[in-house]
C-alpha cells in the first residue's frame, strides 16, 4: 500500500492501523490517518492537497486533504492526524455566480454549468448525465456551493450526483451495482457464500423506511404516488395500514405521468427495515452491489437481497480489513446522512 499526498509518499510515516477509508452508498468516501514524523519530513501535509492510496499496483482511493491536527512531541517529532474527503469536495468547495439559463432540462442545465463554469484546472470531467423525464425549465440561480446546485438539479429528476476516483462527473437516476460473487449464509448450505466471514450483526429499524411515495410540483400541484406493495403487505401484517410515506417536489414534474415516473423510481430505491454488517479480510464488495442473504438466527429464513451501502477498511500489516453495512434491497440504494457530518451546506437558492 502506497499513500502519497501533494505528490509525497507519506507511506513511511503511517501509524500500524491508523489508516481508514469508508466508501458510501451515494458514490461518497471519506479518509482517514495518522502519520508520525521523528524528523523534518520532505513536506508537511497541508489542507488541500489531493490524496492517492494505492493497493496492489493501482489506485482504490482519491480525494482532498481537508483538515489536518497535529500533536507537537518536540521541536522536530510531531504526530498528525489527517482526515479527506473523495473528489466530490472539488464540487463542495467552489462557489458559482449567478447564473441564468434558459428553458432546459435538469440534466442538459448540470451539463452547461459544468462545462462553463467549473474550473478546468481541477481536472473533472463529464461523464453520464441521465436525460431524466423530459420537462424544461428556465433555471436562475443565486450564488451558492456547485455542490448544493448539483444537489437541487439532481433532485429535480430524482437523481444523483457523484464523482468518480477518476475525477469524473456523473448524474444519474441507479447508482452502479453488481452482483456479488458470493452470498452470506448462515445454514452454511450455499458453496459461493463468503467463507470468510468473521463477525455478523442484524439490526432491524423504521427510521427513513417508506413504502409509500408521492411526487409533486409546488406550482401545478400535478401529483403522483407510487406504493411498494411487497413491503406494505409485510407491515400490515405487524400493525394497521402498514403505511409510511414520503413526499418529493420538484419543478421537473409537467405531468402525472413525471409524477408517477419519479415517485416509483424514489419507492424502489428506499432500503427495507433490515440491515446487517459484517467484517471480512475479503476485498471484492463495493457500494452499490447486491448479495443474498440467508440468516435464520436473525430472522431472514429464506434467501433475501441486500444492497451493500457503506464499506469501510482499515489497513493492517499487507492488507485491508473491511467492515461491510448492506440494507435489505433489491436496488443500488443511496445514504445521504453522511452529508451532516461532512459539509454542512445551505439550501440552494433557485426560481
Amino acid at each position: 500500500m502506497t499513500l502519497t499526498i501533494g505528490g509525497i509518499d507519506h507511506t513511511a510515516h503511517l501509524l500500524e492501523g491508523s489508516l481508514f477509508l469508508r466508501k458510501y452508498g451515494a458514490m461518497r468516501s471519506s479518509f482517514g490517518a495518522t502519520l508520525y514524523f521523528n524528523t523534518m519530513p520532505e513536506g508537511m501535509p497541508k489542507v488541500g492537497q489531493e490524496i492517492q492510496v494505492s493497493h496492489k499496483g493501482s489506485v482504490i482511493w482519491g480525494g482532498i486533504l481537508v483538515e489536518t491536527e497535529g500533536e507537537c512531541h518536540s521541536p522536530t517529532a510531531a504526530t498528525l492526524q489527517l482526515r479527506g474527503q473523495g473528489y466530490e469536495h472539488l464540487l463542495q468547495r467552489f462557489c458559482l455566480p449567478v447564473i441564468e439559463l434558459g428553458e432546459m432540462t435538469p440534466g442538459d442545465a448540470a451539463i452547461h454549468i459544468l462545462n462553463n463554469y467549473f474550473p478546468s484546472t481541477d481536472g473533472l470531467t463529464l461523464g453520464t448525465v441521465d436525460p431524466g423525464p423530459g420537462m424544461s425549465n428556465a433555471y436562475t440561480f443565486y450564488p451558492a456551493k456547485a455542490s448544493s446546485v448539483f444537489d437541487f438539479l439532481a433532485a429535480e429528476n430524482g437523481y444523483h450526483w457523484w464523482v468518480d476516483e477518476n475525477k469524473t462527473f456523473h448524474m444519474r437516476g441507479i447508482l452502479p451495482n453488481t452482483e456479488a460473487s458470493v452470498t452470506i449464509d448462515l445454514t452454511e448450505q450455499d458453496e459461493n457464500r463468503l467463507k470468510d466471514l468473521q463477525t455478523l450483526t442484524f439490526t432491524q429499524s423504521v427510521a427513513g423506511f417508506r413504502n409509500v411515495q408521492y411526487a409533486y410540483n409546488k406550482s401545478t400541484l400535478v401529483s403522483g404516488k407510487a406504493m411498494h406493495l411487497a413491503r406494505t403487505a409485510e407491515m400490515m401484517q405487524r400493525y394497521g395500514s402498514g403505511q409510511y410515506g414520503a413526499a418529493t417536489a420538484s419543478s421537473a414534474i409537467g405531468s402525472v405521468d413525471d409524477a408517477l415516473f419519479l415517485a416509483e423510481q424514489a419507492v424502489s430505491a428506499a432500503p427495507g427495515t433490515d440491515e446487517i454488517t459484517f467484517t471480512t479480510d475479503a476485498d471484492f464488495f463495493s457500494p452499490g452491489q447486491i448479495l443474498s442473504v440467508t440468516a435464520p438466527i436473525c430472522g431472514i429464513e429464506k434467501a433475501k437481497d441486500f444492497c451493500v451501502s457503506e464499506i469501510r477498511g482499515v489497513y493492517l500489516p499487507g492488507r485491508f480489513r473491511y467492515t461491510v453495512t448492506a440494507k435489505q434491497s433489491a436496488n443500488a440504494l443511496s445514504e445521504t446522512g453522511w452529508e451532516t457530518i461532512l459539509a454542512k451546506r445551505s439550501e440552494t437558492e433557485s426560481r
